[in-house]
């Protein structure tokens, strides 16, 4: 199974179980962006240079990895909104990059 189907499954469970709602569009990519600026502060976070006004202690890794999770979820949302599948437009941008890089 994908993570883009995983994901969908899950969303199907949380709907049928009235605790979720599908963004349209526009939200879905807000919430990608608000949960990279989320990873950003935890990353921010663990700076010793830094003084922050936040009383949570150092976000370890799985803190980081879970706000770029969510990040990643709501990209497989918005693919799924566009009718994409997540593995042929990673193919599809591998391989551009490749070209791009002179190694395809």
């Amino acid at each position: 199974m994908s993570i883009q189907e995983l994901v969908r499954l899950h969303r199907r469970k949380w709907t049928e179980a009235g605790q979720w709602q599908d963004p349209n569009l526009t939200d879905c990519l807000d919430f990608m962006a608000t949960e990279v600026a989320e990873a950003i502060d935890k990353r921010l976070r663990r700076s010793p240079a830094y003084v922050r006004n936040n009383a949570e202690p150092e976000p370890g890794d799985l803190e980081m990895g879970v706000e770029i999770f969510d990040a990643i979820m709501m990209g497989c949302i918005a693919l799924d909104l566009l009718d994409l599948d997540l593995e042929e437009v990673a193919a599809h941008k591998l391989h551009e990059m490749d070209v791009k890089k002179g190694v395809a």
